[in-house]
């Protein structure tokens, strides 16, 4: 069991896929589901402002009337490594250490989809299921996210797909495996606030009207907005300015514009219309024209801790001893996107070294990952069992 998993991580590990790039990682995932039956379907999306992204699809039929299916969804995109010369090993390799495997991906989260096919494959050998086993994977979840999963969730409409449930396989492990569930995600609206003045020499101020001036009074204020709502099972709304910039490079120039750009993670207690509204209260407050764009949009979403999570839960416990928080903390995953087809939760490795420099994993908790994940198809398959 150990050997097929590391094998099989390390072979995805040294495949370049720093997004959108694919390197061939589809390519062996493709190969391995294949060997286990699965139909793959290979989706190449593009679109005129972003580079295309190869992605997959793939479904091991049952042979029952039974349509049920349940889903796996990860990403084998990657982020860059950074400075090469800081990782103890090259990040493309897989090393493996006595406790330990290496690379860029390992947490996050092509650990995650190698203990999925490990265990489907352990399954598929000595069961049929009563229900069917699908994988949706993308090279565009560390990007922009334009030709990835949002785009496999349209096609699977098109196609009329009917998936039932699904796993996201993200690091949502804080420290250790069994730690947390992830069942939710607040909402995130990115937007860029440009402040319009008038541009002059530095001597003449009177001559113009300096936008930093107006820039500076309003990311103050929206810094001191308080999101004073709460939400049951989430945590508080927050918002952060992520650049101030004028592209301004010569020091005696006024500048024409400046440009803010914020995100706000929020809860189910505000909607993107509201947001919006408390941010044009500030900039109508000062005497400037402004224009305010919308860069991205995702609503908070929550999985009701149904029968569906509960199993998942005894998987968790069963195999460490733990009860899982079932939280809705932490960033954006692409469950954002596949919540509009069915309930998702998300659970992979120890996310600690995510998109660091020496990312790794304990070999010891991929071999725990693949084995709630085999303990939970076995008892999905009962949940099924129990609704025919």
């Amino acid at each position: 069991m150990k050997t097929k998993l590391i094998n099989f991580t390390r072979s995805l590990i040294e495949k370049k896929s720093v997004t959108p790039i694919d390197d061939g990682a589809i390519k062996i995932l493709k190969k391995k589901l294949s060997s286990l039956g699965f139909k793959n379907t290979e989706l190449l999306f593009k679109s005129e402002k972003h580079e295309k992204v190869l992605n997959l699809f793939s479904i091991h039929k049952n042979n029952s009337k039974n349509n049920k299916i349940l889903c796996f969804a990860g990403h084998t995109d990657v982020v860059p490594p950074g400075d090469l010369k800081s990782w103890k090993y090259d990040p493309f390799i897989g090393k493996v250490t006595k406790e330990k495997i290496y690379g860029r991906g390992a947490s996050d989260m092509k650990g995650a989809i190698s203990a999925w096919v490990n265990a489907c494959e352990n399954i598929l050998k000595k069961k049929k299921l009563n229900f069917s086993l699908a994988l949706m994977i993308t090279g565009d979840e560390e990007g922009v996210a334009e030709n990835g999963t949002k785009k496999i969730i349209s096609w699977i409409k098109k196609k009329k797909i009917k998936i039932n449930h699904c796993i996201v396989g993200e690091p949502t492990n804080p420290k250790n495996i069994g730690d947390m569930i992830k069942i939710g995600r607040r909402g995130s609206l990115s937007l860029k606030i440009k402040i319009i003045g008038k541009p002059g020499h530095v001597a003449y101020p009177h001559l113009a009207d300096n936008p930093l001036f107006y820039t500076s009074k309003i990311c103050n204020e929206l810094c001191n907005l308080t999101f004073s709502k709460k939400a049951k099972n989430f945590p508080i709304s927050n918002l952060e300015i992520t650049s101030v910039d004028t592209g301004n490079k010569a020091s005696n120039v006024i500048p024409l514009s400046s440009e803010i750009s914020l995100n706000i993670r929020f809860n189910s207690s505000y909607n993107e219309k509201e947001i919006l509204k408390l941010v044009k209260k500030i900039c109508n407050s000062y005497p400037c024209k402004y224009s305010i764009k919308i860069i991205s949009s995702n609503k908070p979403f929550y999985t009701t801790p149904d029968d569906f999570v509960k199993t998942f839960v005894k998987s968790v416990k069963k195999v460490t001893g733990k009860n899982p928080l079932l939280s809705t903390t932490g960033g954006t995953s692409d469950a954002r996107f596949i919540k509009d087809i069915c309930p998702v939760i998300e659970f992979g490795a120890v996310g600690k070294t995510m998109h660091q420099i020496n990312e790794n994993v304990f070999i010891k908790d991929l071999v725990s990952l693949q084995k709630i994940y085999e303990d939970f198809i076995l008892r999905y398959d009962d949940l099924i069992k129990k609704s025919l």
